[in-house]
C-alpha cells in the first residue's frame, strides 16, 4: 500500500491498528537481537519511516491496565530522545563546513 504514488495514510493506520497485537510481539520478541532490531522493524513495516506512523504507533502503546505506563513513556522518550540528539549531532559534525574557503 505504501509503494503507490500517493499512499493513503488512513488505511495504512487501520491496517497497523488491526495487527498491533502480532506487531508487538515480533517486535518485542528474541528472535531479533539488539543490533539488528531497527533494521529488521523498518523493513517489516516500512511505514515507520514516516514520523505520522511512529506516532501513531506511540499512541497505541498505553495500555489502561498499566499503571506505570507515564514513568515507562517518560523513560522511553528520554532515551529516544538522548539517541535522536546524538545522531543529529553526529550528521550535523560529518558535514563540511559551509563558511570556510575550500582552498
Amino acid at each position: 500500500m505504501l509503494k503507490r504514488p500517493k499512499p493513503n495514510k488512513e488505511a495504512v493506520a487501520q491496517l497497523l491498528d488491526l495487527e498491533y497485537d502480532a506487531r508487538r510481539a515480533f517486535i518485542n520478541s528474541d528472535t531479533l537481537r539488539d543490533q539488528d532490531r531497527p533494521a529488521n522493524i523498518l523493513q517489516a513495516y516500512p511505514c515507520f519511516k514516516e514520523v505520522d506512523h511512529v506516532m501513531d504507533e506511540l499512541r497505541r502503546i498505553p495500555n489502561r491496565f498499566n499503571p506505570d505506563f507515564i514513568s515507562d513513556l517518560k523513560t522511553r522518550w528520554e532515551s529516544f530522545y538522548g539517541k535522536a540528539q546524538s545522531y543529529g549531532v553526529f550528521k550535523k559534525v560529518l558535514r563540511s563546513p559551509t563558511t570556510q574557503d575550500k582552498g
